[in-house]
C-alpha cells in the first residue's frame, strides 16, 4: 500500500493502516462516495476498529485532510525558506513549489481535488474553515519580508497579494475544474498553467493596456 509520512511515528499500527486505506480511498472517490467499508476491508481491520479512533466517517475525513494540510505547509515552508523579495517573483515561486509537492505525492493533489475544487456538500463549513487557513499560509509567505518598494503609491502589500492569490486560485480552479475527471484529475492541466505563470505575472508587472 502507498504511504506517505503523514501520520505521528508513535500512531499504532492498525491506525496507520487505517489512515493510509482512508487516504487513499478518499483522494480517488472523495468525500461522499469515499466507502468506509472498502477502507476498512483495504486497511485489514475490522469496521469496529475504525470506530474506535473515529466517532464516524467526517471526523476521519477531516483528519486525513488536516494531516496533509500540516505537510502542505511544512513543505511549502521548506520550499520558500531562500525566495525572492519581489512579490510577482514569489508568486510564480509558490506556485512552482506547490506543483512539485503535486507531483511527488499525487496522492494529495487528488485529495485537495477532492476538497478544495469538488467541495463536498456535507462538509462545505469545515473544508471553508480550512481554506482560510490555506489562504492565511500563501499571504504570509508572499509579504514576509517583501521589498514593496516595486508596488505603486498608495498600493498596500497585503491588498495586492490578496489579488494575486485570488486571481491564480481562480485560473488554478478553473483550469483544474475542466479536467478533474480525466484519469490524472487535472495534474497536467495544473502542470501546464504553472508554466504559463510567469507570463502572468509579468501581465501583472508591465500591464495590459499599451
Amino acid at each position: 500500500m502507498q504511504t506517505i509520512h503523514l501520520w505521528g511515528q508513535g500512531e499504532e499500527a492498525n491506525k496507520v493502516k487505517l489512515l493510509n486505506a482512508a487516504l487513499l480511498e478518499f483522494a480517488e472517490k472523495g468525500y461522499t462516495l469515499g466507502s468506509t467499508n472498502q477502507i476498512v476491508q483495504n486497511a485489514g481491520i475490522s469496521k469496529g476498529m475504525l470506530f474506535h479512533f473515529f466517532s464516524n466517517k467526517k471526523t476521519l475525513y477531516l483528519y486525513i485532510v488536516d494531516a496533509c494540510l500540516a505537510y502542505f505547509e511544512t513543505y511549502l515552508a521548506g520550499c520558500m525558506r531562500e525566495r525572492s523579495s519581489d512579490l510577482l517573483d514569489r508568486v510564480r515561486e509558490l506556485g512552482m513549489a506547490r506543483m512539485k509537492l503535486f507531483y511527488e505525492e499525487p496522492v494529495i493533489y487528488r485529495l485537495a481535488v477532492e476538497t478544495f475544487i469538488r467541495y463536498p456538500a456535507e462538509i462545505r463549513e469545515e473544508i471553508a474553515e480550512r481554506e482560510k487557513r490555506v489562504y492565511e499560509t500563501y499571504l504570509a509567505m508572499l509579504l514576509e519580508g517583501l521589498d514593496s518598494s516595486a508596488l505603486r503609491e498608495g498600493v498596500s502589500p497585503e491588498k495586492a497579494a490578496d489579488f494575486l492569490i485570488t486571481a491564480v486560485e481562480a485560473l488554478i480552479q478553473k483550469r483544474v475544474r475542466a479536467n478533474a475527471y480525466e484519469a490524472d484529475k487535472g495534474l497536467d492541466a495544473l502542470h501546464q498553467f504553472i508554466g504559463e505563470l510567469s507570463a502572468y505575472m509579468d501581465m501583472v508587472r508591465n500591464g495590459v493596456y499599451r
